[in-house]
């Protein structure tokens, strides 16, 4: 074992493509090479989900099947920093799981989403570092850090502790290739604030155009403002299936704001404009509480609006 886990990433991916499953455990998740072309040939968007609505915390592993059935491209598991959860992507064995499905269904996890507190709780730095390597481990480019409501730093004293944690933290993502994307309550100003603070590639935005709205931002104003510090996109329109329009319409579920300018076919213009090429998240519900036949028509509609075939 001692050697086959001195082997570079490279090498590594042959011999999992090989079949060798239990040799190196740091890897680098790839579909095949067939599938890899056909990605290569069609729209630089990529479709993904997160594990929640795939079933993670009932089916670990095997929301790398549901996904492969579901048309999807990818996942983007949670990271529990909790290690008293027998689940948790901080387990060896867990991750062996994540990693042996993917390469079955050839599926790849794009992203993890670890949650935020990075400066409130000590520990949560000892639990991105594990991150970073769960990362690794599995392929993924992009760790997801929500800096939402009260996570979100207002004083002067409150960004300069976000952007002394994130600036440790960075080198550390860019020594193993991994970005940490910031889904932030704040305006695009605001955001670019921390992002010019940290001043570190490994630290990007990571963007939800539906929740940028419940905190009354506009996103056809900020997609091209924040352009290509964006890592990632999260896709959902609340309780609604993708393809209704909710323009002007008082969600109780969100608050009762009004959700002006959530029109699907502009943001995906706009997001065509700024050359984004990566990953759309699914965050979406199930209106019908048919999970999967829900999940397959939001898909259907995305893949349309965003002429991802």
């Amino acid at each position: 074992m001692k050697n086959s886990e001195n082997l570079n990433r490279r090498g590594f991916i042959k011999k999992s493509s090989a079949g060798a499953a239990g040799l190196a455990f740091t890897i680098q998740i790839m579909p095949d090479k067939s599938y890899a072309q056909e990605t290569k040939s069609r729209n630089p968007l990529r479709l993904s989900a997160c594990g929640g609505l795939l079933g993670q915390r009932k089916d670990n592993a095997g929301i790398l099947e549901t996904a492969y059935k579901a048309g999807l491209d990818g996942i983007s598991p949670s990271f529990s920093r909790n290690l008293k959860n027998p689940n948790s992507l901080r387990h060896r064995d867990i991750q062996i799981a994540y990693r042996d499905a993917a390469l079955q269904y050839g599926i790849q996890i794009n992203s993890l989403m670890a949650g935020g507190r990075i400066v409130s709780e000590p520990s949560a730095m000892v639990g991105l570092i594990d991150a970073v390597k769960c990362a690794r481990n599995l392929g993924a480019n992009v760790i997801l850090l929500a800096l939402l409501y009260s996570g979100f730093p207002i004083t002067d004293e409150e960004y300069k502790r976000v952007i002394d944690a994130l600036k440790e933290l960075a080198p550390v993502a860019g020594d193993e290739g991994v970005v940490f994307g910031l889904e932030c309550s704040g305006s695009a100003e605001e955001q670019l604030r921390i992002i010019e603070g940290v001043n570190h590639p490994s630290v990007k935005i990571y963007y939800d155009f539906f929740n940028a709205m419940h905190f009354e931002h506009k996103p056809l104003r900020e997609i091209p403002i924040l352009g290509d510090t964006i890592c990632e996109f999260h896709v959902k329109n609340g309780g609604y299936y993708m393809s209704e329009n909710i323009e002007g319409v008082d969600n109780p579920e969100e608050t009762g704001k009004k959700y002006h300018d959530l029109n699907h076919p502009e943001i995906a213009k706009a997001i065509k404009k700024i050359g984004y090429k990566g990953w759309l998240t699914l965050e979406t519900s199930s209106p019908s509480g048919d999970r999967m036949a829900d999940l397959k028509k939001n898909i259907d509609y995305i893949r349309k609006v965003y002429d991802i075939f």
